[in-house]
């Protein structure tokens, strides 16, 4: 395996967003970074800065391309793993991400009067994703097939019927006691404060 010195690495970068994103992760990247000689730039102060994910350029008129793949390349191996991506062969582990997804009430959960949304948290990082109960409870499980280490998975009760003004004072309320329990701050915004989302009179 080749060795790639490590003056050939540029490490320590930052971006303070509007320049990349990460493919099915985070669409606007704010962090460390790190350049190879090659000019793959990846996440993290350096290759030792795991988990290492490819960082795409965000197009001057701030447009991701489509297309792209839901996984995630992981290894600890840094030659190996820019030989990967610049040739498409696989040298490592290939994970699935947590794809954002919808979770929708049924009548039932109408006549019960509220069901459960399905979440993950980046690492440290205020970053949400709303996710389906399928990747929740893989990244629960720590299932080896999606990429688990940087998501913090969660739910919350979600009010759907009853007095409208009740109804949001409810919901905001869960999410203002998930921000301070667990400090989550920031999950209000990420849903818009639309407390009142899916209720039907």
């Amino acid at each position: 395996m080749a060795y790639i010195p490590k003056n050939r690495i540029q490490t320590n970068l930052y971006t303070p967003g509007g320049e990349y994103y990460i493919d099915g992760v985070n669409p606007n990247y704010v962090g460390y970074y790190h350049k190879t000689y090659t000019g793959g730039t990846f996440s993290g102060k350096n290759p030792d800065d795991t988990p290492v994910y490819p960082l795409i350029r965000i197009t001057e008129y701030g447009e991701i391309p489509s297309g792209l793949s839901s996984k995630v390349y992981i290894t600890n191996d840094l030659a190996s793993y820019e030989y990967g991506i610049l040739k498409g062969v696989d040298m490592g582990i290939t994970r699935d991400i947590p794809q954002l997804k919808y979770t929708t009430p049924t009548q039932d959960d109408y006549k019960l009067g509220e069901f459960r949304r399905y979440f993950c948290k980046r690492g440290n990082e205020f970053t949400y994703l709303e996710i389906s109960k399928k990747d929740y409870d893989r990244l629960l499980k720590k299932d080896p097939t999606i990429d688990f280490k940087p998501w913090i998975p969660f739910n919350i009760p979600w009010s759907i019927t009853g007095d409208p003004k009740v109804v949001a004072s409810t919901n905001s309320n869960i999410v203002a006691l998930k921000e301070k329990q667990e400090k989550f701050y920031g999950l209000g915004q990420y849903l818009n404060q639309d407390y009142l989302k899916y209720y039907k009179p």
